[in-house]
């Protein structure tokens, strides 16, 4: 997956550029989601960079959202990172380069950094998933589906095992998205988007379940630049992340891996999308802070 052959937006400040980055979205979303995001940013002096990945959004047609190849579809996922870290390099030379992701988007960045942590001098990672020793058993479903009806099928149990628990510790839900965000007007808006919230199909979810074993791994991390600073952002009451233990367990992962310079941040009184609560303001400026603070005058 080259450039040319995802869709892009790229946000420049109107002033001196202090820092880039480029974002990483979660699954069953887009680009445009993080487009008020990408202009707080820039207002601080912060270049923002963002995409679909493969099977999402702009970059792929409808038929094929939810697919990523016949095979190797982790890897062509990963690939558009370092594809992408190259683009806003290019674009914005001489500046520190972050790399956000949110959700599945910090799978990627988790799996992206095991070989390509050179490359960036600052990781974001915000309703980051902790690791879920149920995706060996959603590997071979979803591989038992692919074969018996075709990597491009769909299964309710698998969207089930991906998401399906996730609203229920949810006292009196609303809607079968209310994990998403307190902020109702998000979580209508999200399902009122006809590029969000669409099922992965059957090697998707193969694919899905094989990079969480992926990133999970601190096996398979070749950590060169151990001092890289990373920031985990977390909703209090995400159920995507575990909880408290759950990220305890991401963290500990990253440092088994080699890495020295991990913070955390949780919020109360929010869920999964934390960019996308009432609040997010205060997010917003937590990480533009981190950044300018953490990550610029580090590289200076």
């Amino acid at each position: 997956m080259t450039n040319e052959t995802l869709s892009t937006r790229i946000f420049r400040p109107e002033g001196e550029v202090k820092a880039a980055m480029f974002v990483v979205h979660g699954m069953e979303e887009h680009k445009e989601r993080y487009e008020d995001f990408a202009r707080y940013m820039n207002s601080r002096g912060i270049a923002v960079v963002t995409y679909d990945l493969p099977g999402h959004g702009e970059t792929s047609p409808n038929s094929d959202y939810g697919f990523f190849g016949e095979r190797d579809g982790w890897h062509i996922l990963s690939s558009t990172l370092t594809a992408m870290s190259l683009l806003t390099r290019d674009e914005f030379p001489g500046v520190p380069l972050i790399c956000y992701g949110h959700s599945m988007g910090t799978m990627l960045a988790r799996t992206f950094i095991q070989y390509h942590d050179a490359l960036i001098q600052g990781l974001m990672l915000s309703g980051a998933p902790n690791y879920n020793p149920g995706a060996r058993l959603g590997k071979a479903l979803a591989s038992m589906k692919v074969k018996r009806n075709g990597a491009r099928s769909h299964s309710k149990l698998l969207d089930t095992l991906a998401t399906g628990a996730f609203n229920s510790g949810i006292k009196k839900p609303r809607t079968k998205l209310d994990w998403l965000s307190y902020n109702e007007e998000n979580v209508d808006a999200y399902i009122a988007d006809e590029a969000c919230g669409f099922p992965f199909t059957a090697r998707g979810y193969y694919d899905l379940f094989e990079g969480m074993e992926k990133m999970a791994d601190p096996k398979n991390f070749h950590c060169t630049n151990p001092y890289l600073p990373i920031m985990f952002l977390s909703g209090e009451d995400d159920p995507c992340t575990g909880g408290a233990k759950g990220l305890a367990d991401s963290i500990r992962r990253m440092e088994e891996a080699g890495y020295r310079s991990i913070t955390s941040k949780v919020y109360p009184g929010m869920r999964h999308e934390i960019l996308q609560e009432k609040d997010h303001q205060k997010v917003y400026e937590d990480m533009a802070e981190w950044i300018l603070n953490m990550v610029v005058k580090e590289y200076a």
